[in-house]
C-alpha cells in the first residue's frame, strides 16, 4: 500500500513537471510570484577574495536556484503534495488542523504557561493608574481582546494536539484581571464563540489567522457602541454585509503564504462588509495600539470614518500611522510618551488572545517611563 502511494505521488509529480517544462517556455503557464515573507537572494558580484573563499560560488548557486524559471511553480507543486498527502504546511508555526483548518500557534502554546503574579499585577496597576488619570480629564481607555482562532475553533485543532481547559492561561489571567479590576474591556473571544454560526460568514476563515473583514466590521460596530457608553459620544454606523465573487485577500493570509496549488474551501467566505458612518465624532482623537488584528479595521478605514484625522495607530507600539494609513514618525518631537499622547481622547489597546502573554508590548511602560 505504501509503495502504491509513493508510485502515485511520483506519477503526479512527473506529469506536473512535464507539463511545466512543455508549456512554460511558450508563456502558456505563467507563474505568479510566491507569497509570504522570505529572503530573496541577491546576485553576488565577482571578486577574487570571494572566489577564493568560495563565497562567490555558494551565493551564486543560491541565486541561480532561486531564480530558476520554474521555481514558483515547483514550489507550489511540492507544497501541495506535502499538504495533501502528509499534512505538512510550509509556513512558520502553522499547522494543518481538522477539516482543512489552518492554525498558527507558537511552541509551548498548549503547555499551560501563565503570568507570574508580579508581571500581571504590575501591569494592571499601571493600567489602573492610566485609566484613573484619563477619567479625571474626561477620557477613556478600552482593552480589546481580539479572537484567537485556536480558541474559537478549538474543535478543528490538529488531532495530535492534547490540551486542557482553559487552553490559554495568559488570556484567562488577563481577562480575569481586567474584570476583577473593573477596567473597561471587550473580549471578542467570548462573543465569537457564541456567534460563529450566527452569520453567513465565519469569524475566521479556514486559511486565515485573523478575523474576517466582515466579522471585524461587526466587532468594530460593537466597539463604537461601547465607546459611546463610556464617553457619551454619539457614533452610529450602518453596516451592509454583501456577498462577492471572491475573498478579501488578507482573509486567507496564511493559506496565501503556504503557496498551494489548490485553494481551500471558501464557499462561506465570499462576504465583505461596508461600513457607512451615520454619526461621527470628528473632534475626538483616538489612539489605537495593537497587533495585526487592527489591520482589518485600518486597511478598510473604519476608524477614519468616525474619528479625527489626527488620530493615530501604533502597530505593536512601534510603527505609527494616521487613520488613512499614512506612515508618520512615532512621537516626532521626542517628547515623553505621556506628554505626547495627552492630545488623544480615546485609547483602544487591541491584541489577540494569542498575544496575551506580551500584554500591550510595552505601551504603558513607555507612558510611565519605565
Amino acid at each position: 500500500m505504501k509503495d502504491r502511494t509513493y508510485n502515485i505521488l511520483f506519477f503526479v509529480l512527473a506529469v506536473l513537471l512535464v507539463l511545466h517544462f512543455l508549456f512554460y517556455p511558450l508563456n502558456i503557464i505563467k507563474d505568479s510570484p510566491l507569497s509570504g515573507s522570505f529572503h530573496v537572494p541577491e546576485k553576488q558580484d565577482f571578486t577574487i577574495p570571494d572566489y577564493l573563499s568560495k563565497r562567490y560560488q555558494d551565493s551564486t548557486e543560491v541565486f541561480l536556484k532561486y531564480n530558476f524559471g520554474l521555481f514558483p511553480g515547483l514550489t507550489r507543486v511540492h507544497n501541495q503534495v506535502e499538504y495533501s498527502f502528509f499534512d505538512k504546511i510550509h509556513v512558520y508555526d502553522v499547522h494543518k488542523g481538522k477539516d482543512s483548518y489552518l492554525h498558527r500557534y507558537v511552541p509551548g502554546y498548549f503547555e499551560g504557561k501563565q503570568f507570574d503574579s508580579y508581571t500581571l499585577n504590575h501591569y494592571l496597576d499601571l493600567l489602573n493608574r492610566f485609566a484613573d488619570s484619563l477619567k479625571a480629564s474626561g477620557k477613556t481607555v478600552i482593552w480589546v481582546i481580539a479572537p484567537d482562532k485556536s480558541l474559537v475553533y478549538k474543535e478543528t485543532l490538529p488531532s495530535e494536539i492534547e490540551f486542557k481547559e482553559p487552553i490559554n492561561l495568559y488570556y484567562e489571567g488577563l481577562k480575569k484581571g481586567l474584570h476583577s479590576g473593573k477596567l473597561s474591556y471587550i473580549d471578542f473571544n467570548e462573543l465569537a464563540i457564541k456567534e460563529k454560526k450566527k452569520y453567513p460568514f465565519p469569524v475566521c476563515n479556514k486559511g486565515g489567522i485573523h478575523w474576517t473583514q466582515a466579522y471585524s466590521a461587526r466587532c468594530y460596530d460593537s466597539l463604537c457602541k461601547y465607546i459611546n457608553q463610556l464617553s457619551g459620544a454619539e457614533i452610529e454606523n450602518k453596516i451592509n454585509y454583501y456577498m462577492t465573487g471572491t475573498v478579501w485577500g488578507p482573509d486567507y493570509d496564511i493559506e496565501n503564504a503556504a503557496n498551494l496549488l489548490i485553494p481551500l474551501e471558501r464557499d462561506d467566505s465570499c462576504y465583505l462588509a461596508e461600513v457607512t458612518a451615520v454619526k461621527s465624532v470628528k473632534n475626538k482623537k483616538i489612539m489605537l495600539v495593537g497587533d495585526s488584528f487592527c489591520h482589518a479595521w485600518m486597511w478598510n478605514k473604519f476608524f477614519d470614518k468616525n474619528f479625527s484625522p489626527e488620530s493615530e495607530f501604533w502597530y505593536y507600539n512601534r510603527d505609527a500611522s494616521l487613520l488613512d494609513n499614512t506612515i508618520i514618525p512615532r512621537n516626532p518631537d521626542n517628547k515623553s510618551i505621556r506628554e505626547y499622547i495627552s492630545k488623544f481622547d480615546v485609547f483602544v489597546i487591541t491584541y489577540s488572545a494569542a498575544n496575551a502573554n506580551m500584554l500591550d508590548y510595552g505601551f504603558l511602560k513607555d507612558v510611565f517611563g519605565e
